[in-house]
């Protein structure tokens, strides 16, 4: 009877063993695939709630008046990165911060092949940390955070979650990039594209129409951009420059004007208004108005083609109002007098717009004067984006189409020839 009691205890313990083996190796397989999707077993540690939370504290909304997106504090000092088609046509972008304050941000350096800028504020949030991508493993998780939609989603910043593709690099200008299974919307450009341990791996940057790919400048890229553009001679070469040119006639009073208070330089605002606008008015009375505006942009402006002095006008705003971003439009004029040999704006008349359509925000008279030069111009379509491009460099705003055109055919001639 002994021995079979043994034989059976045996079999019995070796069968526990085994089972307890088959189990481990189960479990062991299973938490090989989590270390996997998370990136490798020193990643484990780390929980997607806590991780966003802490990137969240870091990530702004950047606004200015044609583009909007997102943006991340990367360096002490109220440093934040962002893409530079955020801010291309932006010289004083407004930066929204978590706790929906907001302020107008100096645009430090820009690299436009790179599609990356870097504005600085006089808040200090926490700055995020860039990532080794030696420790990116293909199908790993990350995260991209930004805000989408720009202001027309209010609250927090959004999150997306994808996983990490494969690397690419653009041959033309030699960034690489991560390419994901995410889908990424519009306004989500230049948000941090995290791991799971709130380390950049990359800046939002695009995805595809239809969705199913998102694409993100790598970290790599970012520090290389950087030291590049610390270096350069001339660190502002792309952007834009705003010239103020109030005395010189009505229409740069009133240009000047609107141009002050999308800067927020009110004070310089104020001093261009006459004291039969201000009627005895301190500036703080008058500036309390623009308290919540995030941008005012010049749509159309022009002189009245009647009246001497009267300068036209058709204007965007944003406001923030509490955590939502409102959009207004107006249009009117203004008529301007020479006074003690500065032009100073006399008396306005505007008026708000509501839901413009389309062509409101085109000139009819530029428009008409457009397809009068394509009838004698045939190859007017070949050039017409090149012409544009022009046209939104500093300087060129007073060109004619004549002018526009003789210059962008001498530019593609030029390029064509190299």
């Amino acid at each position: 009877m002994k021995n079979p009691l043994k034989v059976f205890l045996a079999i019995l313990i070796i069968g526990a063993f085994a089972y307890t083996g088959y189990e481990i190796s189960i479990l062991s397989n299973r938490i090989q695939k989590i270390e996997n999707k998370l990136g490798g077993p020193e990643k484990i540690a780390y929980n997607e709630k806590d991780t966003v939370e802490k990137v969240r504290r870091s990530v702004v909304r950047i606004i200015g008046g044609e583009g909007e997106g997102s943006g991340f504090v990367f360096q002490k000092g109220g440093l934040i990165l962002t893409n530079f088609h955020v801010i291309e046509f932006e010289p004083s972008p407004k930066v929204v911060l978590p706790d929906n304050t907001f302020e107008t941000a100096q645009i430090i350096m820009a690299d436009k092949d790179a599609d990356l800028a870097i504005v600085k504020i006089k808040r200090d949030l926490p700055a995020l940390r860039l990532a080794r991508l030696d420790g990116l493993s293909p199908a790993e998780e990350v995260l991209a955070i930004g805000y989408p939609l720009g202001g027309s989603l209010s609250g927090e910043s959004s999150v997306i979650r994808g996983s990490f593709s494969r690397f690419t690099i653009d041959k033309e200008t030699g960034v690489q990039y991560l390419l994901t299974d995410m889908t990424m919307i519009p306004g989500i450009s230049g948000g941090p594209m995290v791991n799971i341990c709130g380390e950049v791996v990359g800046i939002n940057t695009s995805g595809l129409l239809l969705g199913g790919m998102g694409i993100a400048i790598s970290a790599e890229s970012i520090k290389e951009a950087y030291h590049k553009m610390a270096a350069s001679k001339d660190p502002l070469k792309d952007i834009q420059e705003t010239v103020f040119e109030p005395n010189k006639n009505a229409l740069e009073a009133v240009r000047a004007f609107y141009n002050y208070i999308k800067a927020r330089k009110l004070e310089k605002a104020f001093e261009l208004l006459s004291d039969n606008f201000v009627k005895g008015y301190s500036f703080e009375q008058w500036s309390s108005g623009y308290g919540p505006q995030l941008d005012t942009t010049i749509v159309i402006i022009k002189p009245d083609k009647e009246i001497t002095n009267r300068i036209n006008v058709k204007l965007s705003t944003k406001d923030l109002i509490d955590d939502e971003i409102v959009y207004k439009y107006f249009e009117g004029y203004w008529d301007v007098r020479e006074i003690n040999g500065k032009w100073l704006l006399w008396k306005p008349r505007i008026r708000e717009i509501k839901d413009p359509d389309e062509d409101w925000f085109i000139d009819q008279d530029i428009q008409k004067e457009v397809a009068e030069f394509k009838e004698t111009h045939e190859d007017f379509e070949k050039y017409r984006p090149k012409m544009y491009e022009i046209s939104l460099e500093p300087g060129s705003e007073n060109l004619s189409l004549q002018e526009l055109y003789d210059e962008a055919k001498k530019r593609v001639g030029e390029t064509q020839a190299r």
